[in-house]
């Protein structure tokens, strides 16, 4: 991970990782797999780009369920007024009020 921060930039990518034997793929990435082997993960770039599985709105924002093609589920908050279950979503980052950038998910 670049900075403590699950993503890349240049291009953007979220970062997991990969459980080389079984295939698991993770996200946040994990240092360990998790089925108690203690065997190291590699870390692997993600897709850019998932579908919507499901979402709420809480607080005014809205979080969301994205499915990548490596197949894992990523919990996110969904930057769109009108969340579309199955639409394709793409990962941006934003700059906080803090200064601090990070990312969420946007429609395609």
């Amino acid at each position: 991970m670049t900075d403590g921060k699950p993503f890349r930039k240049d291009p953007l990518r979220l970062i997991g990782s990969r459980d080389a034997q079984t295939g698991q793929v993770y996200f946040p990435p994990r240092p360990l797999a998790v089925d108690g082997s203690l065997r190291a993960t590699e870390e692997i770039e993600l897709s850019p780009q998932g579908t919507l599985y499901s979402w709420t709105r809480f607080a005014g924002a809205f979080y969301g369920q994205i499915d990548l093609p490596e197949g894992v589920r990523i919990q996110c908050i969904i930057e769109d007024e009108a969340p579309e279950i199955g639409a394709a979503y793409k990962v941006v980052t934003v700059t906080e009020p803090s200064g601090d950038e990070t990312w969420r998910f946007a429609r395609v």
